[in-house]
């Protein structure tokens, strides 16, 4: 184990990084511990300095007459302080015997024993005398300072040595690495790079013949192996790729005709050219023979249109008008393959697929043909969806306007033939003028009236919307009644969160419209506002307010239809209508309604808004 261990790369590297890391920390640590020793040594050199400075400014105040003895003294006192502060002594060694500590102890001795006592002693020396001294005394300074400066450049030089021995260290250390590197590694390395070089152009031949017990000799081991195996494996290679390229290229086209048959199906009301497209798509990509379509309605015996992609839309075994063999699968060819059209158990017809004799359609043949039937199946099953939603909003709408006529234009026209009634009568018994007058005055006004109503439901069902959705629609509406009128209006819309459908969409703009005209013809006001928005309960709520002179006790003859048309429409939105005179005058309309994106979903609802 011990010598597989030697024997190791890894473990080989290792060594060599450790002894690397350990010179390193050496190293730092070295140069920590001198760093250390030597952060007061610029301190204390520059402390030392300014001595020389301070016996110079001690000697100008002794020597100026007369002498201010309170300066002197403090002077004097800071003297003492700096040459005994900690930045200087820290640095003096204990032992007596160091050059430093017997240069500091001379200074000190020097200013204790003859300056100091020159300088404080009360007679008049001679000043060249105290000069002398003071010159002496710095000399002396200006030795310790140069002691200081040599402690310090030897530390430096220390610290220079230990970096250098640790520098040859290390490049002893790293030259015997990249000579093992060298002889050792590089030669089997490159020997692997050249056989896998070999691999990577699809030679398996290559083998290495490194045989060592490293991690080399391993990988050597194991790319001889794997050399071998490939080379077993390569000769099945090729077959089993064009295989697998064969079935991706199937299986894109098959998803490519799956994408634009649907999108082409259900791009608009299928016809018989769109049809005939996704039949010469499907057999181009199954490889079959013709295919034909054949449309019947339910389980009816006879089909209404037949598509073939066959020359001439009539394959060989057709017996139309005798259809119903095919369209129920019961009795076809022998060579042809039926697929029911079907979607929701309601069937469309069959596909009728004609192979080659002694070939039958593959699995993935057949799936991709069923599914391309129940895409048929689909747009045919929302074509008439869509037309019966069509029909079902067309007879909705005659509903609607029947309504309108017979509640407005219809009962103005009887009022119009009893009028007549009257004035015949009058006529016959020969009446007086003035009731004849009077009702003359009175078929005038319901003209006028049924005329203005005419016009109103005209204006109505005229109407479009130009641009998509209800706030354009509102827009335009306030538009034409401010043009109309001298009434100002404010549309507030709060709805563009909730989503509202075509027929809920059509039915708020009418009620506003039918609201905005009473407004107009009845109210005398001179301000109106709209709100559209959603409650905390999820309901959308529309309000028209005016500032006019509100509803009169029947306000339901304002218009004689109008508020029971706003009251059926309100009615078919699953709401209610509510109608009022507001406290600071005028009136107020609101409807109230469950919108059907929310209507019977038990998701969160997310409409809510203000109360």
């Amino acid at each position: 184990m011990s010598q597989s261990l030697n024997r190791s790369l890894i473990f080989r590297a290792g060594l060599a990084m450790a002894g690397i890391v350990v010179l390193a920390l050496t190293s730092m640590l070295g140069s920590i511990m001198i760093a250390e020793t030597a952060s007061g040594d610029a301190a204390a050199i520059n402390q030392a300095g300014t001595l020389r400075m301070q016996a110079y400014r001690l000697l100008s105040t002794r020597l100026q007459t007369p002498v201010d003895g309170g300066v002197l003294s403090q002077r004097i006192e800071r003297f003492d302080a700096d040459l005994t502060s900690p930045v200087i002594t820290g640095l003096i060694p204990d032992g007596l015997q160091h050059p430093l500590a017997q240069r500091y102890a001379g200074v000190t001795e020097m200013w204790r024993d003859m300056l100091r006592p020159a300088l404080l002693a009360a007679e008049s020396r001679s000043s060249r005398a105290l000069v002398g001294q003071t010159a002496e005394f710095v000399d002396e300074v200006d030795r310790l300072v140069g002691q200081l400066q040599q402690e310090a450049e030897s530390r430096i030089r220390m610290l220079h040595l230990l970096q250098g021995i640790v520098l040859f260290l290390t490049l002893i250390l790293v030259l015997g690495t990249m000579y093992k590197l060298v002889n050792d590694v590089m030669p089997p390395l490159r020997e692997l790079f050249h056989v896998v070089n070999r691999v990577r152009h699809g030679d398996f031949t290559g083998r290495v013949a490194y045989e060592g017990n490293d991690e080399l000799g391993l990988i050597s081991r194991t790319l001889n192996q794997m050399n071998e195996s490939l080379s077993r494996m390569y000769a099945e290679l090729e077959q089993r790729v064009e295989a697998k390229t064969a079935e991706l290229k199937r299986s894109n086209e098959s998803l490519r005709l799956l994408y634009e048959a649907a999108r082409q199906l259900n791009s608009s009301t299928p016809g018989s050219e769109d049809f005939r497209d996704v039949l010469d798509h499907l057999e181009r990509v199954t490889g079959l023979g013709s295919i034909t379509l054949c449309l019947s309605q339910g389980e009816a015996e006879r089909a209404y249109q037949r598509i073939s992609t066959q020359l001439g839309d009539r394959p060989d075994f057709c017996r139309a008008p005798d259809c119903g063999p095919c369209l129920s699968g019961e009795r076809v060819p022998p060579r042809v393959r039926p697929v029911v059209v079907s979607e929701s158990d309601r069937r469309y017809g069959v596909l009728l697929i004609q192979h080659p004799a002694g070939a039958s359609p593959l699995r993935w043949q057949m799936d991709l043909v069923e599914t391309v039937a129940g895409l048929i199946a689909t747009a045919l099953s929302l074509a008439q969806n869509n037309d019966e939603q069509r029909r079902l909003a067309l007879m909705d709408e005659r509903a609607v306007i029947a309504r309108e006529l017979h509640d407005s234009l219809a009962q103005s026209l009887s009022y119009l033939k009893i009028q007549v009634a009257r004035l015949q009568m009058l006529i016959r018994q020969q009446g007086t003028s003035a009731d004849q007058d009077a009702v003359i005055d009175e078929l005038r006004e319901g003209l006028n009236s049924a005329y203005r109503q005419l016009r109103e439901l005209l204006n109505t069902f005229r109407l479009k919307m130009a641009e998509p959705g209800l706030e354009a629609a509102l827009n335009e509406t306030v538009s034409e009644f401010a043009q109309r009128t001298e009434l100002k209006i404010l549309l507030e819309y709060e709805l563009r969160h909730c989503p509202l459908t075509p027929n809920e969409e059509i039915h708020v703009l009418q009620i506003v419209r039918e609201a905005l005209s009473n407004v107009v013809h009845h109210a005398r006001a001179e301000n109106c506002d709209i709100h559209l928005q959603t409650t905390d309960s999820g309901q959308v709520r529309v309000s028209i307010r005016d500032d006019g002179v509100g509803l009169p006790e029947q306000h339901a003859r304002l218009n004689h239809y109008g508020t029971t048309i706003m009251d059926e429409r309100a009615t078919g939105l699953g709401g209610a209508l509510e109608m009022h005179n507001r406290a600071e005058g005028g009136t107020e309309v609101i409807l109230r309604f469950i919108p059907q994106v929310t209507a019977g979903s038990e998701s969160v609802n997310l409409l809510g808004g203000t109360q």
